[in-house]
């Protein structure tokens, strides 16, 4: 397997990968991780590129947590959880944006997918004994993975063997119509506050995501903006002191009655004042340049 650098490479908006089509997008996710995709929503829980990235940097995600049988959108950010963690201890700087890919829209997906093969391609990596469905059933729902058409992964029913029921159901008296109703009615309506929480909950979380993220980009950025303040100020400062020497040298010949010439001083002050951070000027402490 060849060395995989842990920093991303940087692939802008009119990088020949979002030029890539949905077709090749496919086949290149079907051949290597062994899979099946029919279309770029399949993608949207999160699963895919977790698969990826573990194929990319091993060991990075635990393939157990990974979750293939998430169906909802408040189920994937579990899997974009993982994927986020594994990029920011890989060093991968690329901020996922989960409240978009969880709702499965096409162009979203289709640009993060484009994002994944790009920096797939990058990474030249290869793992020829690589088992992508052994992997693959090491997660929830991996073993017996299909896909529905909302763009999640699911699983095949399994129905038990056995006799029918349906005569000893027969024989058996019916409850009360009302009771059964009223109970029916219960469970619908508790079902439909969990459902509604559960997605307020996921969305809250994606947002607090995105927000820790750019939070973090603005603090890096900051780190820069000071460090080059202060590369600024000392450069300025140095000017300064380099001028003060100068003027105090020119002030000890005249208090010692020696020979000191205020245009030739006049003429290094403006040497300094013009200088750049190239320039690499010094002055001695008789107020002479050094080097000179």
């Amino acid at each position: 397997m060849s060395h995989v650098h842990s920093t991303d490479h940087a692939v802008g908006m009119m990088d020949a990968a979002y030029f890539t089509g949905r077709r090749e997008l496919l086949e290149f996710f079907n051949s290597l991780l062994d899979m099946n995709l029919t279309k770029i929503e399949q993608t949207a829980t999160g699963a895919v590129a977790c698969q990826l990235t573990d194929y990319i940097f091993p060991g990075s995600i635990p393939m157990s947590r990974v979750n293939w049988g998430a169906k909802a959108s408040y189920e994937y950010v579990g899997n974009y959880k993982l994927l986020q963690t594994a990029f920011n201890k890989q060093k991968i700087q690329r901020h996922v944006d989960v409240d978009k890919l969880i709702r499965a829209k096409y162009q979203d997906n289709l640009e993060f997918c484009q994002w994944l093969k790009a920096f797939y391609d990058q990474s030249g990596a290869f793992r020829e004994d690589y088992d992508a469905m052994a992997v693959r059933c090491k997660g929830k729902g991996g073993n017996t993975y299909t896909y529905n058409g909302s763009g999640g992964g699911s699983l095949a029913p399994v129905k038990p063997a056995g006799r029918s029921t349906a005569p000893a159901a027969a024989s058996r008296p019916k409850p009360a119509t009302s009771r059964a109703t009223a109970t029916s009615g219960k469970t619908s309506a508790a079902a439909t506050t969990t459902k509604k929480a559960s997605t307020e909950s996921v969305l809250a979380d994606a947002a607090l995501m995105k927000k820790n993220s750019d939070l973090s980009t603005k603090l890096k950025e900051a780190d820069i903006a000071k460090e080059e303040l202060e590369i600024e100020r000392d450069w300025y400062l140095n000017k300064l002191r380099s001028i003060e020497i100068m003027l105090q040298a020119h002030q000890d010949k005249i208090e010692l009655e020696e020979e000191s010439n205020p245009d030739v001083l006049v003429e290094k002050v403006f040497k300094v004042l013009y200088s750049g951070i190239e320039d690499n000027i010094e002055v001695g402490d008789d107020g002479e340049f050094l080097g000179e």
